[in-house]
């Protein structure tokens, strides 16, 4: 299981896009994770009915600090004991004196038809030396357990453990535990424990040595191959050294090479403390592979300054010199580097798609190679589809390399063909040299002419970013009986939110609040429309009519992909009347009650169908009660580790709020936004309004 994550990580970095990929594959792996902690584990041989022959016992076990061979006894009391998982991650530890050395206690039934025969103990992850013990008796010892820490000898194995249970209905697993080295492993990658898993024992020794000499043949293959492009584009350098772009891919096919091999020896020691010798060269090597490959696609352009792109190339070795001394301080600033490297990459190859830069397509075909591989490992990794990870990562990412040889051979050939055409031209054209001087000039009006068309769409842009906020309410209307706020962020220069207000002649407040799709130009004219339709259609039609008429004309536009999920509260006194299309719940804090409904509406967003049927809900409130009406970048805001915000932090806020203004609601709430995302830009827009019935 746990290589398949290493072999997804490795291609997404080859390829430019592991930060993003990553994350997902993990997440799919990840898929056994314990809440409770019973007493008394069972063990049946119908838990072995899966593809891997594998039984996931629980990792929580009781655990205690210190050393004490007494615990290794079936018959020892541990009800006091605490339940921790035997990864030993941060947020356990955070309560414990940890000094390196404990002791982890599991009881099992096992069924007997699992008793008197061998099975697999699967060492899934280990960071450090242990001893292991069943019913008092020690069975096994990984490394070489020490009470002092200099002589501890880290478990460095990938091989399955024969372990035998006994004729006996209960049996206690015990684990003497060290890792004197858990400040490092803490900060490198995230815990410091371990962690067992039993299987069948002939399927997994079976596995266990042709997992290895798969390995090794495909690994030294592949790293074989990448060598081969590496020494071949360099002696192209060689032999013609104006062609520079020879020389920074094959340095940055090298730098993968290195790169491979690493990742490949790591697959032998999985998660021990011999992967994390080989995780700092890999630390480095990433940055180096990343910067070479930055400076290639540059080479590519030559309307690159020569500074800029020189100057990637100095940041690029000077962060792999710092990771290299200093790798836990400067995991954090790597990996941001990395990003900025990829985001380069990405935008370099677009910019030149965007021109029209011949050949660029050969480039395009080889990121979606590789992106379509990668998706096939994720399929794979979560068992949606059949396949063998390691041939599609290898697959996706020859086919990227590839590309990029072919797209410089391609680019080689047609200049050499070029240079022929040209010299013709010169024998046949030497007498008009003036005219060439003409065209000369004239490309370089078209190039000044170019340059003042990116900065006029650039002032453009800026421009309908003014348009869009100048369309929106400058402030919220001052309505007797009712304490209103807004607020909006925007991710990008035009943002897809909206909100507005009409006051119709009996008094009734309508408020409106929209959320067109992404963000960017066409989410701002679909902001312009819903604005325009919201203001003819509001004091002649209902709120259901409303909407639908709105879906209509929205469709009309004909913007392709382009929706606009949009919300009317129609507000009468202590009467509100909510209609929706496509928009998040509206949440209703009962101040008598002391609880916040959930207001859900189904409906789909405006745009997308001519005659939906959309639904409308009459609530009433009272003193002290809020409406709160948000676009959806608010429950799905990230936190760094990738967690969505939800509403229930949002609804704490809400209950909290009897002293609070709605202008007090709003700034509570951002300050929520600041927190969750500590500080990041958020990936989509961000609307929220607030009403409160003042007491």
């Amino acid at each position: 299981m746990m290589r398949q994550d290493k072999t997804t990580r490795v291609v997404a970095v080859l390829c430019f896009l592991v930060i993003a990929a990553l994350p997902v594959v993990l997440l799919a792996q990840d898929d056994f994770f314990q809440v409770t902690e019973p007493e008394i584990e069972e063990i049946t041989p119908d838990m072995l009915d899966n593809e891997e022959m594998i039984i996931y016992i629980h990792d929580r076990w009781r655990f205690q600090i210190g050393d004490n061979t007494d615990w290794a006894s079936p018959d020892y009391e541990d009800s006091d004991w605490d339940f921790i998982s035997t990864n030993l991650t941060p947020t356990e530890l955070a309560f414990l004196d940890w000094n390196g050395i404990g002791w982890f206690r599991k009881t099992l039934s096992v069924h007997p038809e699992l008793t008197g025969k061998p099975l697999a103990l699967i060492i899934d992850r280990h960071l450090g030396a242990s001893e292991i013990y069943l019913n008092g008796e020690k069975v096994a010892e990984l490394g070489t357990f020490s009470e002092n820490p200099d002589q501890v000898v880290s478990y460095n194995d990938r091989k399955p453990i024969p372990i035998v249970f006994s004729n006996e209905e209960v049996q206690t697993l015990a684990v003497r535990f060290t890792n004197p080295n858990y400040i490092y492993t803490e900060m490198l990658i995230g815990y410091n424990g371990f962690r067992f898993l039993l299987g069948d024992w002939q399927t997994h020794q079976d596995e266990s040595y042709n997992f290895i000499a798969n390995l090794n043949s495909s690994s030294m293959f592949y790293v074989g191959l990448l060598l081969a492009f590496a020494i071949i584009h360099f002696l192209l350098f060689a032999f013609y050294p104006a062609e520079w772009r020879n020389l920074y891919f094959s340095i940055f096919v090298g730098f993968l090479a290195v790169l491979s091999y690493v990742y490949f020896r790591m697959e032998l020691y999985s998660h021990t403390f011999e992967s994390l010798d080989l995780f700092h060269y890999l630390l480095v090597t990433e940055v180096l592979v990343l910067t070479f490959a930055t400076r290639f696609t540059h080479s590519i352009d030559d309307n690159f300054a020569p500074f800029y792109k020189d100057i990637m190339v100095v940041i690029g070795i000077l962060t792999s010199i710092l990771v290299w001394l200093f790798p836990a301080q400067m995991f954090f600033i790597r990996e941001i580097i990395l990003l900025v490297f990829i985001l380069e990459i990405l935008r370099t190859i677009a910019v030149m798609l965007y021109k029209n830069r011949s050949g660029v397509w050969l480039l395009g075909v080889g990121v979606l190679l590789f992106l379509i591989a990668l998706v096939s490992t994720v399929l794979i990794n979560i068992n949606i589809i059949p396949g063998n990870v390691q041939f599609v990562n290898m697959a996706g990412s020859s086919g990227l390399i590839l590309a990029m040889s072919i797209f410089l051979s391609r680019d080689f050939a047609f200049t050499q063909k070029n240079l022929e055409s040209k010299l013709k031209e010169v024998q046949v054209l030497n007498k008009k040299t003036l005219e060439q001087e003409r065209i000369n000039k004239e490309r370089e009006i078209e190039k000044r002419l170019l340059e003042a068309e990116n900065e006029r769409k650039t002032r453009e842009l800026e421009e309908a970013r003014a348009l869009q906020l100048s369309m929106l309410p400058q402030k919220m209307p001052s309505v007797n009986g009712y304490d209103i706020a807004v607020f909006m962020e925007t991710a990008t220069e035009v943002g897809g939110d909206y909100y507005d207000y009409s006051i119709e002649q009996d008094g009734t407040l309508v408020l409106a609040l929209g959320d067109a799709t992404g963000h960017g130009m066409k989410a701002g004219i679909m902001v312009a429309a819903a604005k325009s339709y919201f203001h003819t259609l509001v004091h002649e039609a209902d709120s259901l009519t409303l909407l639908k008429r709105m879906s209509n004309g929205l469709r009309n536009l004909d913007m392709k992909l382009m929706y606009m999920g949009f919300m009317v509260v129609q507000c009468k006194q202590d009467e509100f009347e909510i209609a929706t299309a496509g928009m998040p719940p509206v949440l209703h804090f009962k101040n008598r009650e002391r609880r916040v409904d959930d207001v859900v509406l189904k409906g789909l967003p405006l745009g997308s169908s001519i005659d939906y049927p959309y639904e409308r809900k009459k609530i009433q409130l009272g003193q002290g009660d809020v409406l709160l009406m948000m676009s959806d970048g608010l429950m799905e805001l990230f936190d760094p580790n990738r967690e969505m915000l939800g509403t229930e932090k949002i609804a704490e806020i809400l209950k909290n709020s009897n002293s609070y203004s709605a202008g007090d609601i709003i700034n509570q709430l951002t300050q929520l936004i600041e927190r969750w995302s500590g500080g990041k830009e958020p990936d989509d827009d961000i609307t929220m309004m607030v009403l409160k019935i003042p007491e």
